[in-house]
């Protein structure tokens, strides 16, 4: 893999709604807990990683949780869900989510990140095929406990465009970016306790931000690169909340994308029998 520091190169989402919710109830752990590197030689997990189910009864994501929205979710299959984004940057932008409650990738087994790579490719068909877009994956560990992969489509730019994007930013901001290649693991690059930001492209190249305490490292950098006049040209968009409609327009979005989305529908059976 190649390792860039921004700050070295020319100039030349994401606070989700669950994040909110979880603040507004007093429940996201203290930041400081969530944003620190593993001392050498020492194990450290991260918080709440030890008992990924404890939070299931209150999350707002846990599938089986009173809390979740059901009427956002579009097609679930394995261990996985597909949802529409609330605030979404468009009604393409949605997310693949565990039914259970899991931190972040990192936690995911085998078979949970097999389900997970099926949905992801069924996105990119469908980005490709019928919105003439590439598809942009993105996920913050960092202030969530439930992991929410983000997926929006974005026309007329190459991998290579969007990279730039993200690495002005990245460089304005000083943020430290790991590029590692289509096929290469990134897992073992973020170490034990780290918090991370990774972005995943059409060619399945990816973008690793590790956060850490020297600088701080902006929850909405996956919209606000995304929203950004050098791609989807829509600024006002990067916060959720100036995103939001009305749970009609939410059934309506979700309606029409489950029918674009039928015929790439890796789990289509399973999707089918669980709206009987």
């Amino acid at each position: 893999f190649l390792t860039l520091r921004s700050s070295d190169l020319s100039s030349g989402i994401n606070a989700e709604y669950g994040v909110e919710m979880e603040r507004e109830e007093g429940k996201v752990e203290d930041r400081k807990r969530q944003h620190f590197y593993s001392t050498p030689g020492e194990k450290r997990k991260m918080p709440g990683s030890d008992q990924p189910n404890k939070r299931g009864d209150s999350c707002w994501f846990c599938l089986k949780s009173p809390n979740v929205e059901k009427h956002l979710v579009i097609s679930v299959g394995g261990s996985m869900y597909l949802a529409l984004a609330k605030g979404a940057l468009s009604a393409d932008h949605v997310m693949i989510i565990p039914t259970n409650h899991i931190k972040c990738q990192q936690f995911l087994d085998d078979d949970q990140q097999a389900d997970v790579e099926k949905f992801k490719s069924s996105l990119r068909s469908l980005y490709r095929t019928l919105k003439k877009s590439t598809a942009v994956f993105f996920e913050r560990s960092l202030a969530t406990s439930h992991l929410q992969i983000q997926s929006v489509p974005i026309a007329r730019y190459s991998v290579a465009d969007i990279k730039d994007v993200f690495y002005r930013f990245s460089s304005k901001l000083s943020l430290e970016v790991q590029e590692v290649p289509a096929g290469e693991s990134w897992k073992d690059l973020v170490p034990p306790g780290c918090d991370y930001f990774l972005v995943e492209f059409e060619n399945q190249d990816k973008m690793l931000f590790l956060c850490s305490n020297s600088v701080r490292f902006p929850l909405q950098f996956g919209r606000e690169v995304l929203a950004s006049e050098g791609l989807l040209n829509m600024p006002r968009r990067a916060n959720w909340k100036q995103c939001q409609v009305s749970k009609e327009q939410e059934e309506h979005d979700v309606k029409e994308f489950r029918q674009q989305f039928q015929e790439f529908d890796p789990f289509k059976v399973d999707s089918d029998s669980d709206s009987d």
